[in-house]
């Protein structure tokens, strides 16, 4: 019984780690449609093909920052200069 329940748990974390990943990865942040909430502003609505994401770092035409963490429907960045926080919302 013990095992059973060790199995299913472990599963659960391996499968809460590969999402945890793959939201963070410049393949699925460069895939969606953000919209500026607060915070640092590197542009009001940062659509799939209006920015790219290169080694963490993030590049619109107004500006460049660091891509924080992204859990899925919020990307939190920081201004490289400053360390503002901007939030931006998934809209996709």
């Amino acid at each position: 019984m013990k095992k059973w329940i060790f199995k299913i748990l472990s599963v659960i974390i391996g499968i809460v780690f590969v999402l945890g990943f793959y939201s963070n990865s410049s393949a699925y942040i460069e895939k969606q449609d953000w919209k500026y909430t607060e915070g640092n502003h590197i542009g009001d609505w940062l659509s799939k093909n209006s920015f790219k994401v290169n080694s963490g770092i993030i590049e619109t035409n107004q500006g460049k920052a660091k891509v924080i963490f992204c859990y899925g429907k919020e990307l939190i960045i920081e201004n490289l200069e400053t360390k503002e926080k901007g939030f931006y919302v998934n809209k996709s």
